[in-house]
This record gives C-alpha cells, structure tokens and sequence, in this order.
C-alpha cells in the first residue's frame, strides 16, 4: 500500500506547494488590500517599535503575497520560498518573540511549511516543469 503513495510522492509536493500559496496569498493580501490595510499591519509594527514599519509592512505583505502566488504557480519556487522563510523568521524572532506560543504558532508553521517548499521545490505538476519540458 505504502509504495503506491511512494511512487506518487511528486503529488505530495503539488498540494504542499498549493497549502502553503493558499495561506500566503491571504495573509499578504489582507496586509496590502484587506480592510483597514496597510495602515493595521503598520500600527501594530509601530506599537512594537519595528525598526521601519511603513517599509516592513509593505515587504512582509508583498512578499508573503507574490510569493505565495510564485509558489503556487510553481515558478521559482525555491527563490520564492526563501523570501517567505526570511519573513517568518523576522516573525517568530523578532515581531511574535514575546508573545505566548498559541500567537507565534501560525508563523511557526508557516516558516516549517516554507522550508519543505523550498526543499521540495516546484515539483511536476509547476510552470517550472512546464518551461523545462518545452525548452529542451
């Protein structure tokens, strides 16, 4: 039974990469277009002296937000990856360093996700894949 999924594994990296774009894309919009956006997610950056918080907000949103939809698409997924690793790193380190685990815990995950992306990369079922295959 276990080597049907094992033979199958290609799939799993197409709906670890679709979980994780589905999260970023929310979460980035909301912090660049959602309601009361950017200007909440530049308060609370305010309220708890980050450094820059008009350019941190922006960066976070963007990233998390192009990034989820590079990952998605599966087009430079490792390089789109890595920026979001970076993003959640800055949150669990740095913004939600003080808070109880329960307020940090969706950035933790988010960082353990964004790592397997970028170890996984774009995989078959990718516009990187896609490109490769017509290129050759």
């Amino acid at each position: 039974m276990f080597r049907f999924f094992q033979k199958y594994n290609h799939v799993s990296v197409f709906f670890l990469r679709i979980g994780v774009a589905m999260i970023f894309i929310f979460h980035g919009y909301n912090k660049l277009f959602g309601p009361g956006a950017p200007q909440k997610m530049i308060d609370y950056l305010t309220k708890i002296n980050f450094p820059f918080p008009v350019s941190c907000a922006y960066l976070a949103g963007g990233v998390e937000f192009f990034g989820g939809i590079m990952i998605g698409l599966g087009l430079l997924t490792r390089q789109a990856s890595f920026g979001v690793i970076i993003v959640m790193m800055v949150a669990v380190f740095f913004v939600h360093r003080n808070d109880p685990y329960r307020e940090m815990e969706h950035a933790v995950q988010m960082l353990v996700l964004s790592i397997g992306t970028l170890y996984s990369g774009s995989g078959s079922f990718s516009l990187e894949n896609l490109v490769k295959k017509h290129g050759d």
